[in-house]
């Protein structure tokens, strides 16, 4: 995917004999430079209308049809347009356009993706088409990041200003902030979400400080999803990887939960054996001294942290096969901690805990009931598949709505009130969907990660429905509740993107069974 951006800075108006905007066309060379900077977009792909601060209709058409012709369905439009606006228009030097008709045209073009970006007073006076429907036989590859998208500098009401300390438009400034904010990159990628969602806050605070002209932004979409902008190599860290065998037992895995000061290790065992509490006991003795320097980190940070020191914890967690390591039902689990820890806290005491030479063990007497529910009926894999991905799409078309809606609260056209009476059966569905998903049977240990995320995104949006439910309004402050609620959008974002690099796994599955 490329970025194709055409910016539009009308400063001159002659045949309206409107007053001229003379920053206007700086606007497009801070956008430019912003994108290129934050965005990574290669200049070649920027076509800039109105240096001279001159913009007709045609000039602007000209440069949507040329960029058109050197551009793929793969694609990201980026339109932007500074200058004189009304309720529905957009001046040009020329004459005004109607502005819906210009956001259908550029929604009509052959792109994936297409982010329209408008700077001019009452530009909040628009509409979008009908949020995304993941359909049940659409790929999640061709579903993210599909449509478009309208961020307005203020509402219909709303009247737009410049930025008293840079020569540009406020909003512009807040567009141009955000751009190239680099806290806003998660494993080399901004979001438009993320973008977005500071050009709110910078807003915020600047109507906070009581100036006289206020500006709420505006954001509609019809995205899947969110788009996602790679702006720099991403180069994850690798965890260790550890797999040993031996006549006993099987070191399944090894797996870092370092915290603090404390450097811990967390082994799975398969136990090749029925095994007694005492073998049990003399396998776990002689895996921690095995294991207790080993070096297993979480990240970079945590290597430089905790490398060459030994394990202040250890935890073994004991099963029978690898189904009992990916499902994490365990027989028991040991747990050791050295001299440096709170031995009280750790060696604790109840029903299901003793010590065997020496050993503190918590056993779990539910492990042969819940193996026979997770794995006494034979599951068929590919109605299974198709069961998930029924419920994940309709939940994800579900979320969309709920999401689309939510937007028109932040933008202020509808009130706490209207927002959870319009959410209410969405919530209901929502909900019952979960509950529909967790009562699946688990999948074959092939499919798991690829079922977890399906899992993960459907409780991810079973989440939204917590903040606006007339059961629940004073639970949270608006501050709280707006701050919740945005997290798990971004959170919703990621793991749709998580799902989209997992979708070959069933598709593999379904090729190799048919």
């Amino acid at each position: 995917m490329s970025i194709k951006a055409i910016l539009v800075g009308v400063s001159f108006y002659p045949t309206l004999n409107y007053d001229p905007l003379p920053l206007c066309k700086n606007d497009i060379f801070a956008v430019k430079t912003a994108l290129i900077n934050g965005l990574k977009v290669d200049s070649h792909d920027i076509i800039l209308c109105g240096k001279n601060g001159y913009v007709t209709i045609d000039d602007m058409v000209n440069a949507l049809k040329f960029i058109l012709n050197y551009s793929t369905q793969h694609d990201t439009l980026i339109f932007y347009f500074s200058g004189h606006g009304g309720k529905n228009t957009l001046a040009f030097s020329d004459n005004l356009l109607n502005l819906q008709n210009l956001i259908e045209v550029i929604e009509s073009t052959p792109l994936k993706s297409k982010i329209i970006i408008l700077d001019s007073c009452h530009s909040g006076s628009f509409s979008v088409d009908s949020p995304a429907q993941m359909a049940l036989s659409e790929t999640v590859e061709s579903f993210a990041g599909k449509g478009y998208a309208v961020l307005a500098s203020c509402g219909s009401e709303q009247k737009s200003g410049f930025s008293p300390d840079r020569p540009i438009s406020l909003y512009t400034s807040f567009l141009c902030d955000a751009l190239n904010n680099p806290f806003l990159i998660r494993q080399g990628k901004k979001s438009l979400e993320s973008i977005n969602q500071a050009i709110f806050q910078y807003a915020t605070a600047w109507n906070r400080k009581g100036n006289s002209r206020i500006q709420d932004p505006i954001f509609r979409s019809n995205i899947g999803g969110t788009i996602y902008f790679e702006v720099q190599h991403y180069n994850p860290y690798k965890i260790k990887k550890v797999y040993e065998e031996t006549d006993f037992y099987i070191i399944y895995a090894i797996e870092p939960v370092h915290h603090g000061m404390a450097k811990r290790l967390s082994a799975k065992i398969i136990l090749r054996y029925e095994s007694s509490d005492e073998e049990i006991s003399y396998i776990a003795d002689e895996i921690n001294q095995k294991i207790i320097n080993y070096d297993v980190y979480q990240n970079q940070k945590s290597e430089q942290r905790y490398k060459g020191k030994p394990a202040n914890i250890i935890w073994c967690y004991f099963g029978y096969d690898e189904d009992d390591m990916i499902d994490c039902n365990f027989l028991c689990h040991s747990t050791w901690v050295d001299d440096s820890q709170d031995k009280k806290n750790w060696y604790t005491e109840g029903k299901n805990i003793k010590w065997v030479n020496g050993i503190h063990f918590n056993f779990n007497p539910s492990y042969t009931m819940i193996k026979k529910l997770m794995h006494g009926e034979e599951v068929n894999p590919l109605q299974l598949i198709n069961e998930v991905k029924s419920i994940t799409s309709k939940v994800i078309s579900l979320g969309e709505k709920f999401i689309q809606i939510f937007r028109e609260y932040c933008n202020k056209t509808i009130t706490e009130k209207e927002l959870i009476q319009s959410v209410k059966k969405l919530n209901t569905d929502i909900t019952q969907l979960y509950l529909d998903e967790s009562n699946l049977n688990v999948p074959p240990k092939e499919l798991h990660d690829w079922f977890q995320a399906n899992i993960q995104i459907v409780s991810t949006i079973q989440d939204l429905t917590l903040y606006y439910d007339e059961r629940y309004t004073d639970k949270w402050t608006e501050a709280n509740k707006l701050y919740l609620i945005n997290s798990t959008i971004k959170r919703y974002a990621d793991e749709l993107e998580n799902l989209r690099e997992l979708e070959n796994v069933a598709d593999e599955f379904i090729k190799n069974k048919t």
